[in-house]
């Protein structure tokens, strides 16, 4: 298919997938079987194929994308286009968190703007579809899930996370002192520390976070005795030592699966960690 009819065909999707997004709280809430979690994609088709599939192969019944779709790989539009069709064949099973690169500050001047130059119409439109995602999704009351982190404010409850004060959770981070600290990325963003990771997690009778937003080489990281993990989903240099992953949670526990680039594409490894949910 040519450019020109993928563009095409993203402006016809965001105009389906427009009122589904509109309907949705900022945090959903909602129970599944077998769900998929992946995250920052980032315009690498290719990896959401594989990572499809791989779904399909497990038999998952709902998908959870933390956001971050676009920018960075080359093939920004046909992922909008993949997922946004996927969400409208499956409205309530198909969560499409909103990422930090979901925001005019960044879709209008990294790769996603150089792919739709000559169609600035379908850019703005875009970005009115990412203003209108939701923020947040609670899986199974147990599983917050988020592209960035939380706020960090002690009294936050899931009532507070609003489509219009977004910030904060598409751009924190954890980090390894208590409260909240500085972040290099810039004014008013934080790291996140444990004492206000499991705060909000009592508060909230939540039993762990899954974030992404930041590139790991092995796939994931622990935080906080497993209260949060931090998840990446695309791999950004050919290396055979850097991994992706992706996870699938059903009932108490969480598996995570990692694979690899390889001269012919992906390749899942046979190694996976498991979180069990107390």
């Amino acid at each position: 298919m040519s450019d020109s009819k993928k563009i095409k065909k993203l402006s016809e999707n965001l105009k389906r997938v427009k009122p589904l997004f509109e309907k949705e709280d900022a945090v959903i809430r909602s129970s599944f079987k077998k769900t998929l979690i992946a995250t920052d994609i980032h315009g690498d088709f290719a990896a959401l194929e594989f990572i499809l599939e791989f779904a399909e192969m497990k038999n998952v019944d709902s998908y959870i994308f933390l956001g971050d779709y676009i920018d960075k790989g080359q093939r920004s539009v046909d992922v909008l286009n993949t997922l946004f069709e996927l969400k409208c064949k499956l409205p309530t099973n198909t969560i499409l968190l909103r990422g930090n690169h979901e925001t005019r500050e960044l879709s209008t001047w990294l790769e996603f703007s150089e792919d739709l130059a000559y169609h600035p119409k379908t850019l703005d439109d875009a970005n009115s579809v990412f203003e209108s995602m939701p923020i947040a999704a609670v899986l199974n009351d147990k599983i917050f899930c988020v592209h960035g982190c939380i706020s960090g404010n002690k009294e936050e409850t899931l009532d507070d996370i609003s489509k219009k004060n977004t910030m904060k959770y598409l751009w924190n981070d954890p980090g390894a002192e208590n409260g909240l600290s500085p972040s290099v990325r810039g004014s008013g963003i934080y790291s996140v520390g444990p004492d206000v990771v499991e705060n909000f997690l009592e508060k909230n009778n939540l039993k762990v976070i899954i974030r992404g937003h930041t590139s790991h080489t092995c796939g994931t990281k622990r935080w906080f005795d497993g209260k949060l993990i931090s998840l990446y989903s695309m791999i950004h240099y050919d290396s055979p030592e850097i991994r992706a992953a992706v996870a699938i949670a059903k009932e108490d526990e969480i598996k995570f699966y990692y694979f690899r680039k390889t001269a012919s594409g992906f390749e899942w490894e046979d190694k996976k960690k498991k979180l069990k949910l107390k």
